[in-house]
C-alpha cells in the first residue's frame, strides 16, 4: 500500500468543496487517487449532472485510471508535478501526498491563470514554515485566501485509511 494514498474522507470533501466561492467552468484534481475528493462535488446536488463543469485529474498511479474513469473524470496526466497546461481550469482542488504538500499546491498556483485553488495539507505544513517553498506558500495564504485547522478529519468511521494528522484546508483567489 502506498503510504502517501490517503483518500479523502466524504464529510471533509464536502467541506473542501464548498470552501469555493466562484462559478465553476473546468475543474482539475492533480492527485486524484481513486477519485474520493470528486465524487463528493456538488454539482449533481446544485445544477443537475447536466450542469457540471468537466472535472480532469492527474494520478500517477496509473492502476487507478479505469477507476476514475469509470466514475466519469477525464484523465489527463499522471505526474502533476511535470504538468503543463492549466491556464484554462477554473478550479482546481487537492489533497496531495503529505510530504509533497507545499510543491503540489504551489504548482496549482503557478499553473493557474484565473480561479480558485482549495486544497488539503497536513497542517504542518503550514504551522512550521521552515522551507522556501512552505514560507512562499504561507505568504500566498495571507494574501489570497484563508486557512482553516481541522482535528481528527481522517480518524472518522469513513475515512478508508486513518491518521491523527491535523489537516489545513484552505483556499486562494487568484487573478
Amino acid at each position: 500500500m502506498d503510504i502517501q494514498f490517503y483518500p479523502t474522507p466524504p464529510d471533509l470533501a464536502r467541506r473542501a468543496w464548498r470552501k469555493f466561492k466562484t462559478v465553476f467552468k473546468r475543474v482539475l484534481e492533480p492527485s486524484a487517487g481513486n477519485g474520493s475528493l470528486l465524487i463528493n462535488h456538488p454539482f449533481e446536488d446544485v445544477w443537475g449532472r447536466r450542469g457540471a463543469p468537466p472535472i480532469d485529474c492527474c494520478e500517477i498511479d496509473i492502476s487507478k485510471h479505469s477507476t476514475l474513469r469509470g466514475r466519469g473524470f477525464n484523465v489527463v496526466g499522471l505526474d502533476f508535478l511535470r504538468y503543463a497546461s492549466g491556464a484554462h481550469y477554473s478550479h482546481i482542488i487537492l489533497n496531495p501526498p503529505f510530504t509533497d504538500g507545499a510543491k503540489h499546491a504551489l504548482k496549482a498556483w503557478d499553473l493557474l491563470w484565473d480561479g480558485e485553488i482549495v486544497a488539503i495539507l497536513n497542517a504542518e505544513t503550514l504551522l512550521n514554515p521552515f522551507s522556501k517553498e512552505r514560507q512562499r506558500l504561507a505568504k500566498l495564504i495571507e494574501k489570497h485566501g484563508e486557512v482553516e485547522f481541522i482535528a481528527n478529519a481522517f480518524t472518522v468511521q469513513e475515512a478508508q485509511r486513518k491518521t491523527e494528522v491535523e489537516f489545513a484546508p484552505f483556499n486562494l483567489r487568484k487573478k
